[in-house]
């Protein structure tokens, strides 16, 4: 092994090692949100019924289950329990609060529609914002709402088995095969990292 093989292991183990708690507390965040019985922590039940509600709009139900069918917003719920720091928390909580009244009226009191139109509205905002400039805080809460729930349904079952490729032991390599028999055009199940 010469010399910037043993540099690129060693700089792949450290930021293995800072990152493996990390991991570890989504993980268990996800773990906590299967558990029978499991209820929110750290959502009050006004705020937990919104973040559902905007996690449907992310992924809905299709002929997949949807977020809310994945256990989403209770994943959110522990996430922001057992991993985010106060300030994350806080930065949460108070985009989630300019979000609920960005409507006009609550979140939750707007018809099917107008949910989604806002929800739409506000993510393609964000999106044409210049990088590094600030969002408003209902964007922001848009933004980091899409992240968490894309996270969550990705870990979960459906998410891995029914919407991405899935093979627990891969088999032997097939050099020109048929689309069709390389997943139908799905993308596969990889590790990603999640920064709100």
């Amino acid at each position: 092994m010469n010399r910037r093989e043993w540099l690129k292991s060693m700089s792949a183990l450290a930021v293995g090692a800072l990152a493996a708690p990390s991991l570890l507390a989504v993980f268990d965040a996800h773990a906590a949100s299967k558990a029978p019985g499991a209820k929110p922590e750290f959502f009050n039940p006004a705020q937990y019924s919104l973040v559902g509600a905007v996690s449907d709009i992310v992924i809905p139900r299709t002929d997949t289950p949807g977020a809310v069918d994945a256990g989403v917003p209770l994943f959110m719920d522990q996430l922001f329990k057992a991993v985010y720091n106060k300030a994350d928390q806080a930065r949460y909580l108070t985009a989630l609060a300019a979000f609920d009244k960005a409507g006009g009226k609550p979140f939750l009191q707007l018809d099917p529609a107008q949910r989604t139109a806002l929800v739409t509205k506000l993510h393609a905002e964000a999106v044409a914002a210049p990088k590094g400039s600030t969002l408003s805080p209902a964007a922001d809460f848009v933004m980091m709402s899409k992240k968490l729930t894309m996270l969550g349904f990705f870990l979960s079952q459906p998410g891995c088995t029914q919407v991405l490729q899935y093979d627990p032991v891969p088999a032997a390599w097939k050099a020109d095969i048929p689309l069709s028999q390389a997943g139908n055009g799905k993308a596969w199940a990889v590790e990603a990292e999640l920064k709100i």
